[in-house]
């Protein structure tokens, strides 16, 4: 691949990140889970949703929970066929509340993607949180009271429909 396809490909790439962000906080969970393969893992920590059916129903749960992704640092590698790329990217996460949006999380996607019939689509996304330097044990997820019980619903779904990772 010339320098110039490359640029190509990762801006496609790219574009799948948006559509990931935009269709989730827009509540379009079709339009979210067609960012996936049909046999796409989705995972957090060691639990995975394997198929679109299962990331479809996770999805849901964010559609009532009204929350709001970031992301930002995309960097992404293409391997030399032009048809699979690794990437990170950081992620940020809002909700919102009856006192506003607060800040919810912050982490990183682990991303493989494949090029299916000329599209880019996740095959793999793995999220983990960032965890406190001086404290890398303290759970992050469960500090605001406010919080934990949408993270806690977030989570029940995961250990619901997931698998081991």
């Amino acid at each position: 691949m010339t320098e110039l396809e490359i640029w190509i490909e990762k801006q496609k790439i790219h574009e799948l990140c948006a559509r990931y962000t935009l269709t989730i906080d827009r509540h379009d969970i079709e339009g979210w889970t067609d960012c996936f393969t049909e046999d796409a893992s989705f995972g957090f920590g060691d639990v995975a949703l394997r198929g679109r059916d299962k990331i479809a129903a996770y999805g849901q749960v964010h559609k009532e929970l009204g929350s709001r992704h970031l992301n930002t640092s995309l960097l992404f590698e293409i391997d030399s066929n032009g048809q699979r790329a690794t990437g990170q990217s950081t992620t940020v996460v809002t909700f919102a509340t009856r006192q506003g949006y607060k800040l919810a999380f912050l982490g990183r996607y682990d991303d493989e993607v494949l090029k299916v019939d000329g599209r880019w689509l996740f095959s793999r996304r793995w999220v983990a949180a960032d965890p406190l330097p001086e404290d890398p044990e303290l759970n992050l997820l469960s500090t605001d009271p406010e919080l934990t019980p949408l993270f806690q619903r977030l989570l029940d779904v995961f250990q619901r429909l997931g698998d081991p990772a």
